[in-house]
């Protein structure tokens, strides 16, 4: 069948019609017109396969990775980045017109720049090749570098095919960079126990020039090399983060991020704060360098930890939402900010969410469809958005973030 592409979806697919017939093509570029056969057939909707480029689009182009089309990192590197941002604002208002007015939209900010941006990845290891999963399936595609990541961790990939040999029985490597790539944190699991460690550590701190934190995990034992944790900066203040903690991917972006949800705050901040799925602080150190009187929560421990270190003037429940929202029934918190994962918000924290009922609710999310069940819940509750803004943290994906200001 031929199919042209009108526009671009969350998720990552290109959008065309046959016979009225909705057809997600991976890979389609808008103005594409594409030979395509049916990949996995469905009633109202069908997925695509590029046969041929009938005629490319004029703003199709050449993806900077010779892995890309196999390797299942990221879907738009073929796509002008221009048009990648005008797709996700319009993406991002159709997942939430539903209960959000266009009218409260602020313009998508994008990444500046948009290569190199991403701080965090976790390899999968095969014999002698290092890489991410091909899409839909579990063949890995090996990579002698990826634009998106830092220049320092592409060194530290490097450094690992050097030393490919004694990465045997070596299965999931991670990279977590600091932003300013001087730090790098470098965790290991390993079906077999590794001998020469240190060999490896001295490798990757010769070459990637970058101070390292080395964590190797074999049958349910752990070695360090370094430091545990590294020191990140958010709006100019030091946070630690570790291995497993979250922190915001887009090394360009995290402070407009933060700048944001501080600069909606602000007119509540004499009053107390309540701040759900809280990380290591992104949020509430500056919250708390404002003058915000915080109680924050956090489900997971290391990073509730590092939380108490980092911020150690708030509150910290180092429990599930669920289980603090409960005990927090009788207070009364007049802002309420949220960054829960892209599954969004439980039942249970939504509908306590709208029981405390805040005068605001910052909402901070990387799915704008679970962004649009929870809020409008609160929407139907009482509560209207006054400002969306979206943001870029992911470039070349099919990924937007977007922080929603709701008031009673």
């Amino acid at each position: 069948m031929r199919v042209e592409i009108s526009s671009l979806v969350l998720g990552g697919y290109g959008l065309g019609r046959w016979e009225g017939k909705v057809i997600f093509v991976p890979y389609g570029v808008p103005g594409d017109v594409l030979e395509v056969e049916v990949a996995e057939d469905h009633r109202d909707y069908a997925f695509g396969r590029i046969l041929k480029i009938v005629k490319p689009s004029p703003h199709r182009v050449s993806p900077p990775c010779p892995a890309f089309g196999r390797c299942g990192g990221c879907q738009w590197l073929h796509v002008d980045y221009k048009v990648q941002i005008e797709q996700k604002e319009v993406q991002t208002k159709r997942e939430l017109c539903k209960v959000v007015a266009e009218e409260v939209f602020c313009p998508i900010i994008p990444s500046d720049p948009h290569l190199e941006y991403r701080t965090r990845v976790k390899f999968r290891v095969f014999k002698d090749q290092i890489g991410f999963y091909h899409e839909k399936s579990h063949q890995v595609v090996a990579l002698g570098r990826c634009p998106l990541m830092t220049p320092a961790m592409n060194r530290a990939l490097l450094a690992f095919y050097r030393h490919i040999k004694l990465m045997r029985g070596v299965r999931d490597l991670a990279l977590f960079a600091r932003g300013d790539d001087g730090f790098l944190l470098v965790s290991i699991k390993s079906r077999e126990r590794l001998g020469t460690i240190h060999e490896i550590f001295h490798a990757l701190q010769k070459g990637t020039g970058a101070k390292v934190g080395l964590r190797v995990l074999w049958r349910g034992k752990v070695s360090h090399l370094g430091s545990r944790t590294m020191k990140e900066r958010i709006l100019g203040y030091a946070l630690r983060v570790g291995h497993d903690t979250f922190f915001q991917n887009n090394r360009f972006l995290r402070d407009r991020l933060a700048a944001f949800v501080l600069e909606q705050a602000k007119p509540w901040l004499d009053k107390k704060v309540l701040e759900l799925y809280a990380g290591v602080g992104t949020f509430t150190l500056p919250l708390v360098k404002a003058g915000a009187r915080v109680t924050a929560v956090e489900g997971h421990v290391p990073s509730a930890r590092l939380l108490k270190e980092n911020v150690p003037q708030a509150e910290v429940w180092e429990t599930s939402c669920e289980k603090a929202l409960e005990q927090l029934k009788d207070r009364s918190f007049p802002l309420i900010i949220l960054d829960p994962p892209r599954s969004g918000c439980s039942p249970a924290v939504r509908q306590a969410v709208g029981d405390l009922a805040p005068q605001v609710i910052i909402y901070v999310s990387c799915s704008p469809s679970t962004m649009a069940r929870d809020i409008g819940q609160w929407v139907s509750g009482g509560y209207k958005p006054i400002r969306v803004q979206p943001l870029d943290m992911f470039p070349h994906t099919g990924h937007v973030e977007a922080v929603g200001i709701l008031v009673r």
